[in-house]
């Protein structure tokens, strides 16, 4: 599955956090066979693309890596970051429908969550 956004602008996928310790992916994490953070093999009928990435990799500075995820770890990790910036966000605390962010994890929260 791709990264739409449902019609907001912002598209929640790139709002989840990603791996920083690259170094610790398996060859098939860091081109997308492979969960990212779970290790479950994927197929295209169901992987989420997290889009192309730049990291080190084996001591090579900006080195591309194409990290995709299980519907399982995209809904936990949109939950996670739906929770963690309404509590960090000013906006989401004065009116959080106002907030595009918030709406965007929500939408993509509650449409993995049927999947599930």
């Amino acid at each position: 599955m791709t990264g739409r956004n449902d019609g907001s602008t912002v598209d929640a996928l790139a709002l989840l956090p990603l791996p920083q310790l690259l170094h610790l992916l398996t060859a098939d994490q860091l081109r997308g066979a492979d969960c990212v953070w779970c290790y479950e093999r994927l197929n295209t009928a169901t992987a989420y693309d997290l889009g192309t990435q730049t990291g080190t990799i084996n001591g090579v500075v900006d080195s591309l890596w194409y990290p995709r995820a299980c519907p399982g770890c995209v809904g936990q990790k949109a939950r996670k970051a739906y929770y963690e910036h309404s509590q960090s966000c000013e906006q989401c605390v004065d009116d959080s429908t106002l907030c595009s962010e918030q709406q965007a994890l929500r939408v993509l929260s509650r449409r993995v969550g049927r999947l599930l």
